[in-house]
């Protein structure tokens, strides 16, 4: 059997040979296919980087249709445009300001693990969707396993456990 190489840009596969594969990677298409993969990843300041960076494409601002269209490597960002990506430069920036604040602070708007075992412990009032007590919930839960603890010959492990033996059981350290 041939080992085939498969290339994920090109959702092609071809039989595997050094010679083969180093022609694939160095081709146009798959040059131009992985370009257009990590440019989808770029943050905006990065994309405005690049953009200023690049000369103006003299067919693109003419009024002519450039032959190359986003595989160019000179700009077709208009004013307005380039406008928007320093708009969102600007948004990025802020986000990023914000968040740096928030862990600065500890502000963190979501509930970390540490904190949820803090109130757990203390007695504390804690988030409804981590309620252990809440009736309705055990409800469901173990009206499902009264089902399973009819059906005859289980495995000890397939057994559901039942609320008593729950709110019995010893809980052990780990780590």
């Amino acid at each position: 059997m041939v080992k085939r190489y498969y290339c994920d840009y090109c959702d092609r596969s071809f039989p595997y040979s050094v010679e083969a594969r180093k022609k694939h990677i160095n081709g146009y298409q798959h040059q131009k296919l992985r370009t257009l993969h990590y440019n989808q990843f770029k943050t905006a300041r990065e994309k405005l980087q690049e953009e200023l960076g690049k000369e103006k494409c003299r067919r693109f601002y003419s009024g002519q249709e450039c032959s190359f269209g986003d595989a160019c490597i000179y700009s077709h960002l208009t004013v307005g445009d380039l406008n928007k990506l320093k708009e969102e430069v600007y948004q990025e920036n802020e986000a990023k300001q914000c968040s740096q604040l928030q862990s600065e602070r500890g502000d963190s708007s979501e509930p970390s693990l540490k904190k949820w075992i803090t109130k757990k412990l203390e007695g504390g009032d804690s988030d409804p969707k981590f309620s252990i007590h809440d009736e309705t919930e055990w409800e469901v839960v173990f009206k499902n396993s009264s089902r399973m603890q009819s059906v005859a010959s289980l495995p000890p492990s397939l057994i559901p456990p039942t609320p008593d033996s729950l709110l019995e059981c010893d809980l052990q350290d780990w780590g």
